[in-house]
């Protein structure tokens, strides 16, 4: 039997030695000591090849998680714009910076009948051409030409060409019916020499008319007729035939097809 003492000195030094001894030594079931937590692992030193090396990897990860994000995003913004866009041109035309705009020409054939007053009256029937340009509303310029056959009195027919350069002022509805108020110069050349009229008839028109458009050419063009009435002055200088020198007025009646593009 182990003496008292003795016991209690053997218990004292396996209460006080270290853990490490107490660890390899053996124990019973249940009345070991829990193990030693293991030491954290050293991470590797911080050089610059790991820092680029990490960043890259990183940098690598979120691409692949945002790229699909952003490309959608991306896509979402071009449509909505352009759906902005449509409904923008749909309310209010895109300006255009250089707005060229070029002249309507208008085209017309006319047969004319005219009519003198006072004691030398005479009669006049003939056909003629225009061409009216029309740079702007509401002025526009017209030239024409026109070949009449005159019946003065007591003579014989007298065949005359007419040169008439005038300036026109339009209003109204220009898509289907044009009004307009011309005034301008007339110059009428007789070539009979066997009935002595007049060298040269000078004088001047001042007329009213309409032109209703029947149909549209292209964009800008049309198809249609005119009817015009004019009151005239005129003067002729010398020749045999009283009724044909002036001064003497009349009215005029002008109609025909006319074309614009």
């Amino acid at each position: 039997m182990v003496p008292r003492p003795l016991a209690a000195l053997a218990l004292a030094s396996v209460l006080l030695a270290p853990r490490a001894l107490l660890a390899q030594l053996p124990c019973f079931p249940g009345t070991c000591p829990p193990p030693a937590p293991a030491a954290p692992p050293r991470p590797p030193p911080l050089t610059p090849e790991v820092e680029l090396a990490t960043r890259a990897r990183l940098e690598a990860e979120a691409r692949a998680r945002l790229e699909p994000q952003a490309r959608a995003t991306a896509a979402q913004q071009v449509d909505d714009e352009r759906r902005r866009a449509w409904i923008e041109r749909g309310v209010e035309r895109e300006p255009n910076p250089v707005r060229i705009r070029l002249p309507l020409l208008e085209v017309s054939a006319a047969g004319r009948m005219l009519a003198t007053f006072g004691e030398d009256a005479y009669a006049q029937e003939g056909v003629g051409l225009g061409a009216r340009l029309r740079p702007g509303e509401p002025l526009a310029v017209e030239i024409a030409a026109a070949y009449a056959s005159v019946d003065p009195a007591g003579f014989a027919r007298v065949g005359a060409v007419t040169l008439e350069p005038s300036a026109v002022f339009l209003w109204g509805r220009r898509d289907r019916i044009d009004l307009y108020l011309r005034s301008g110069l007339e110059v009428t050349l007789p070539f009979d020499d066997g009935a002595q009229p007049p060298e040269v008839i000078l004088g001047g028109h001042v007329g009213l008319g309409f032109q209703f458009r029947a149909a549209r050419i292209g964009r800008g063009g049309f198809v249609g007729w005119f009817l015009e009435g004019r009151g005239l002055v005129r003067g002729g200088l010398g020749g045999a035939i009283a009724a044909m020198r002036g001064p003497h007025a009349g009215v005029e009646l002008l109609f025909g097809p006319s074309v614009g593009f």
